[in-house]
């Protein structure tokens, strides 16, 4: 999936990655995977209301907060977040470009599909990918998501920073919680 990532955001100035490895298929791991909600994850769900707190009380934006949608579908349910690619039962990679650093991020005209995401260059954004993916690792499986982050010019990337020294814990937290969400829903996670 590197090179997938590679595709759509090569160079990038913030990263993190996180795993987990299940004794389970990677057939499972990955129907786990796409049935976390919010209901699973108490403490991002409260992360997640806290960030979003600005834009629902301007009215703006959707409703993030459900706790009976998938994860998946709830962050990409107004399209916000773009879908890459995607390996059915296997990968996954979203996209996104926006002002993340705002109260209320603001977001340029929608982006529909990948070619969009790629040609978008206009100053003052920062393009994030965030990928899902499961191998086969062992007798189980390996569950990984991955996050890259790049400013759109050099000031949108110095806004950037200065917000993921202060999110990123959070974020953090948010990707370990559905990896172990996920491995709750199978037979539990191995290391």
């Amino acid at each position: 999936m590197d090179e997938t990532l590679d595709g759509f955001l090569p160079v990038y100035g913030h990263r993190t990655v996180h795993g987990i490895t299940l004794a389970a298929a990677p057939q499972e791991v990955w129907a786990a995977l796409n049935a976390v909600t919010l209901a699973d994850l108490p403490l991002p769900r409260m992360l997640l209301a806290l960030r979003t707190l600005p834009s629902r009380l301007r009215g703006k934006g959707p409703d993030l907060l459900d706790r009976s949608v998938p994860l998946a579908d709830l962050f990409r349910r107004d399209g916000r977040w773009v879908t890459l690619a995607e390996e059915p039962g296997r990968a996954l990679v979203l996209g996104r470009v926006a002002r993340f650093w705002s109260p209320v991020p603001r977001e340029p005209a929608t982006l529909r599909d990948g070619a969009g995401f790629l040609a978008f260059a206009e100053p003052g954004y920062a393009k994030a990918v965030i990928s899902h993916q499961v191998f086969a690792h062992g007798t189980g499986s390996r569950l990984v998501t991955e996050t890259r982050i790049q400013g759109t010019d050099a000031r949108a990337g110095r806004r950037f920073a200065a917000y993921w020294l202060l999110i990123r814990p959070g974020v953090g937290i948010i990707r370990r919680s559905a990896l172990a969400a996920a491995g709750r829903r199978c037979d539990g996670p191995r290391s």
